[in-house]
């Protein structure tokens, strides 16, 4: 009897595992943003460290704020080391990372709306905006079935502020954020 209880308890829980789909997490970046380096070193971790990663599909895509010019060469935001750092990255997630920046391209172009910034964080298709530190809350929020136990104590969000000196993010060359004062990530060099 015990053996039976244990047999359809075990089927109920692989069957809510397999009705409850995982929520879908992109992560536009760039490889010299400074902000998109902290968000994936102090922030992205969490999702490892809490197990919410089992609820997650993340999928990494490091081409941010880069441009393909008119003659076919991309360039990017923070220089020729940026482009290599990003080619490096695609390379390390998958194959064929020339075929690879084309499809980040493809992707990062298709976004709607637009994004403004890196990092652009999108959780089951809707971008963050400023919010993107509170990602695990929205990957709890949307996740289908009864929330994981990492999600214990994230379905509150707390927020964080930003101040209007500098704002958390690389900005798209010719584009704006949504707050009213801006401050533009200035570019470093860093040959000097």
């Amino acid at each position: 009897m015990a053996f039976l209880r244990l047999s359809v308890l075990l089927f109920a829980s692989l069957l809510g595992a397999v009705a409850s789909k995982k929520v879908p997490l992109s992560v536009y970046y760039e490889a010299m943003c400074p902000f998109c380096s902290n968000f994936i070193v102090n922030r992205l971790p969490k999702l490892f460290e809490s197990g919410l990663i089992f609820a997650v599909d993340l999928e990494l895509l490091p081409y941010g704020n880069a441009r393909l010019d008119s003659n076919g060469s991309i360039s990017c935001q923070h220089g020729q080391y940026e482009c290599l750092l990003n080619t490096v990255e695609a390379c390390a997630i998958r194959i064929s990372p020339s075929v690879l920046e084309l499809q980040y391209k493809a992707k990062t172009e298709a976004l709607q709306p637009p994004h403004l910034y890196v990092p652009w964080v999108v959780v089951n298709g809707k971008p963050l905006y400023e919010d993107y530190e509170n990602f695990e809350h929205y990957i709890c929020k949307a996740y289908g079935g009864a929330p994981p136990r990492a999600c214990e104590g994230l379905l509150t969000i707390s927020k964080n502020t930003i101040s209007k000196e500098e704002e958390p993010f690389c900005l798209v060359e010719g584009r704006n954020s949504s707050s009213t004062t801006k401050r533009r990530h200035q570019k470093e060099d860093l040959h000097s």
